[in-house]
């Protein structure tokens, strides 16, 4: 079936091909040869796009897949973080080392190395312990969690890039060009077309995306997709699979969102964009059912803020949301992403529905508070001689900080998966004391197990439950 619908695919390009050509064979008698020219358009594309892709490669440290219940820190008994070494793809779209990637590929950096193309070697190569090589040290100029997008930098110019589609929205069997780093294999192409605009994600993020069936696997999040001026429509962030490998169904966030992010974090570091104090869940067959609403689709308020602007105007928990400034919104992405253009000081018009009543509220815009990135991850809490990663008390959220008698210390909050310190330290202990001197800060305790020599013990009073106890370290 398949050899049948690609021979088809060709037939048809050929007789476009010949149609438009208006003959068959060139005047000098030479045979043309349609299919050679598609395939020397086609490298040509590709041959412009991928000195724009760099591999990135990630150390740090990352949370394990198995511990999924973090309800209740103070009891979660089963948290820990491991060393991980992780692998995605990146677009530079600006001359001067500024590159695109998705924001989970760089989660828990603590180093970056970049890796350009290797026709770049002659061109940007640099000097690294003696040798010369096309791998830079990248840093973090910003991340867009509510996008998955992160923008890094590396201390290069002239770099070639990758031009910014216009904002057309693609089209159902467009064809288009996936281009990144599956397996850490550089540069690898991969042909198809869009399958679909406009997919929601299974959570209720914050993007649409693009629906190719053009290969993705692992290391290719970050990537290009491109169409077949080699211009960029998206960047390729996950696909769905159950064996784990490509099974034609990729997702990328479109073009449009791509350079209203970038340009956001390369000028500010940050992504300013506006709310007006609900939140709101896709609907569902069940939830309709359970609260007796008139439809199965859309987008309802599960919860408004007190005193936020939108309890003001008059908004109201399980109100369906039908359209924001006259666009209809069917779903959670749809919703989130109306607000990234908007500033403090602006206005959107919310047409509801709350039972059988249509209502039209005039809402003002407030600003989110800017989170900048933690671009140290959860080195910074780290405590290698105790086998944790901890933070300090005061950086815990008031309703556990309630539960505690401790005013001060250090919280367990994940233990190192593959440590050898053998202790009886759980996640959500509070160390406040080592050898009877008070630790106030990730710090100072480190300071105190860094200076314990091999044969010494380390006494820690900790509070559990409630209750002060002494857990004993023999230091190895």
């Amino acid at each position: 079936m398949f050899m049948r619908l690609l021979t088809t695919f060709f037939s048809g390009i050929t007789i476009v091909l010949l149609l438009t050509n208006g003959r068959a064979q060139e005047p000098s008698g030479q045979c043309h040869n349609p299919l050679a020219e598609l395939s020397e358009a086609l490298q040509r594309v590709i041959t412009r796009v991928t000195p724009a892709i760099v591999t990135v490669e990630v150390a740090g440290y990352t949370r394990s897949h198995d511990d999924d219940d973090d309800s209740d820190p103070v009891q979660h008994d089963n948290s820990k973080v491991s060393k991980a070494h992780g692998l995605g793809s990146g677009v530079i779209l600006d001359a001067n080392g500024y590159i695109i990637t998705n924001a989970h590929v760089i989660d828990g950096a603590r180093r970056l190395r970049i890796t350009l193309d290797e026709k770049l070697r002659r061109s940007h190569a640099h000097v690294v312990g003696g040798l010369t090589s096309v791998v830079f040290e990248g840093r973090i100029i910003g991340v867009f969690e509510e996008a998955d997008l992160a923008l890094v930098k590396i201390d290069a110019t002239g770099l070639p890039t990758v031009s910014i589609a216009s904002s057309e929205t693609p089209q159902p069997g467009q064809l288009v060009f996936a281009v990144g780093s599956p397996e850490g294999l550089k540069n690898s192409v991969s042909m198809g077309v869009v399958s679909a605009v406009g997919r929601d994600s299974e959570s209720d993020g914050g993007a649409n995306f693009i629906q190719t069936d053009a290969a993705l696997n692992a290391g290719s999040s970050g990537g290009a997709l491109v169409d077949s001026n080699g211009d960029l429509i998206g960047i390729t962030t996950f696909i769905l699979t159950e064996g784990g490998g490509n099974e034609g169904l990729g997702f990328a966030l479109p073009s449009k969102l791509v350079q209203s992010i970038f340009l956001d974090l390369k000028n500010t570091g940050h992504v300013a964009y506006g709310g007006i104090g609900i939140k709101v869940q896709n609907i569902t067959p069940t939830l309709a059912r359970g609260l007796r609403i008139s439809q199965d689709w859309g987008t309802i308020v599960s919860d408004v803020g007190s005193g936020s602007a939108a309890e003001n105007a008059g908004v109201q928990v399980q109100d369906l949301i039908l359209s924001l400034d006259g666009h209809p919104i069917a779903s959670v992405p749809q919703f989130t992403a109306s607000f990234y253009g908007k500033r403090a000081g602006d206005h959107v018009q919310l047409e509801l529905l709350r039972g059988p009543r249509r209502l039209s509220l005039t809402v003002p815009v407030v600003e989110y508070p800017d989170k900048p990135p933690d671009t140290a991850g959860v080195e910074k809490g780290v405590i290698v001689k105790l086998g944790v990663v901890g933070v300090p008390l005061d950086h815990q959220d008031p309703s556990v900080a309630t539960r505690l008698r401790s005013t001060s210390g250090v919280m367990v909050v994940a233990k190192l998966a593959g440590s050898d310190v053998k202790s009886d330290l759980r996640s959500g202990d509070v160390i406040r004391s080592v050898n009877a001197t008070a630790v106030p800060s990730v710090e100072a305790l480190r300071s105190i197990m860094d200076n314990l020599a091999p044969g010494d013990s380390a006494v820690l009073q900790i509070e559990r439950r409630r209750q002060f106890q002494y857990v004993p370290i023999d230091i190895d």
